[in-house]
């Protein structure tokens, strides 16, 4: 007997294989896989990093000011920024093919060792060359494992980098969340680690509530007012310099300040800019700078 279906339902069918067919690849991986086999789990982790006395970020592990056999984004940078008590050394990640997450700043068409991370495994990455000081490619568990020494006061600030080229595509940032949290929650690094999110609001969106689950703070990078952050619940702003009035922009810090909203920025290299946030340093986060020895010198 043949079995006739009404013409409404037939015209589902294509949408429901389609969407069966969306792979870890294809969208944005599923949802995170929790070591607790949740999202709740309330136990907190067992270890912090140790006090740390200043608001100091380095940005790329200040390798700018370190110099030559401290690229940017290495071990070496890191341990840089850990040497000087930094309270964060920030660094880029991005999300492989193979369900890695590296740590790397990509070039201006969004390339790692000439290869879109996304489409390379952590060994092709690896394979392609070495960091200027011989250093192999870090992965975000080498960087944990480095700042999760009981006698470091410095975190991880983990840069969750648009994707621009050759198209904006947000799937790939949030995965490079969502397995970065996986892995953080594995590793119980919650309080080692923080984020910091591209402007795009698709990819703050989702990215905020992985967060959330995962307990792991997260700041965005959209130039708007305090307003649209409280609307949307987001509680930390980490803005550019130049998106400030003293930049030339139209925001200030009393703005967030005022609304409750933490506050951070980058790069305060020049001394007038040190200079101005450091003057507003109690009602700020963070500032993020190139030269993490200088902006300490000047505000002991």
């Amino acid at each position: 007997m043949r079995i006739f279906l009404p013409a409404f339902i037939l015209s589902l069918i294509p949408s429901v294989v389609l969407l069966a067919g969306c792979g870890k690849e294809d969208i944005y991986g599923g949802q995170p896989v929790w070591p607790d086999g949740g999202q709740g789990s309330t136990e907190e982790p067992a270890t912090s990093p140790a006090e740390c006395d200043n608001i100091v970020v380095a940005h790329r592990g200040g390798s700018t000011e370190a110099g030559t056999g401290f690229p940017d984004n290495s071990r070496a940078s890191l341990r840089y920024t850990m040497d000087l008590g930094c309270f964060a050394s920030e660094c880029d990640i991005y999300w492989t093919k193979d369900d890695n997450i590296v740590i790397a700043h990509a070039d201006a068409e969004c390339r790692i060792n000439g290869l879109h991370p996304w489409e390379a495994t952590l060994e092709e990455l690896r394979a392609k060359g070495n960091l200027a000081n011989g250093e192999t490619l870090p992965t975000l568990e080498e960087f944990i494992d480095i700042v999760m020494d009981p006698d470091n006061c410095t975190r991880l600030w983990l840069d969750i980098k648009n994707i621009t080229s050759p198209s904006t595509l947000t799937q790939y940032p949030i995965n490079a969340c969502r397995r970065a949290c996986e892995i953080i929650r594995e590793k119980k690094a919650e309080n080692f680690v923080e984020f910091i999110c591209t402007g795009n609001g698709t990819v703050m969106a989702e990215s905020f509530q992985i967060c959330k689950g995962a307990k792991v703070n997260i700041g965005w990078m959209g130039n708007k007012p305090a307003a649209d952050y409280l609307v949307k619940g987001y509680y930390w702003a980490n803005l550019s310099t130049g998106y400030m009035k003293q930049g030339g922009g139209d925001r200030t810090v009393e703005e967030f300040y005022d609304n409750g909203i933490e506050f951070s920025v980058y790069n305060a290299d020049d001394d007038a800019t040190m200079d101005y946030y450091i003057s507003r340093a109690d009602k700020m986060k963070a500032i993020c700078t190139n030269y993490p020895k200088k902006l300490l010198g000047k505000m002991k």
